[in-house]
């Protein structure tokens, strides 16, 4: 067994810019399958795109493979920014927030589950 040979750090950031070019070309193929889901299930017409028992399902596959350094609750943010991404794009939603109790807890409950995408919309 031959010795690992020692790794630059041009290297490393070389690895780490192969993996972002990789994750962000999955997110356009993602992408791609949507437009298809869309025309599947005409959801831009019907408005309906919201399915919060699958959204459920596909976190807890998440949270079951999840393994390494990152930590499990931003593998879930990142997830959870993709689903409501691709859930308004799907067919375009507003998030409708009674901030009677303050804007700012509101606000960042809204943005961890529906991301920035969808336009947050403040009602006392």
């Amino acid at each position: 067994m031959q010795p690992a040979l020692p790794i630059s750090l041009a290297d490393l950031r070389a690895e780490i810019d192969r993996i972002d070019t990789a994750m962000h070309e999955l997110l356009m193929e993602r992408g791609q399958v949507i437009e298809r889901l869309i025309d599947v299930k005409k959801t831009q017409v019907s408005g309906s795109a919201f399915r919060p028992g699958r959204e459920a399902e596909m976190m807890r596959r998440l949270a079951l493979r999840h393994k390494g350094l990152l930590p499990l609750d931003t593998a879930e943010g990142i997830w959870r920014v993709i689903i409501a991404t691709f859930t308004w794009v799907q067919a375009h939603y507003a998030v409708h927030a009674d901030i009677s109790g303050g804007d700012g807890p509101m606000r960042d409950s809204a943005r961890f589950h529906f991301g920035f995408t969808a336009p947050y919309i403040a009602h006392d």
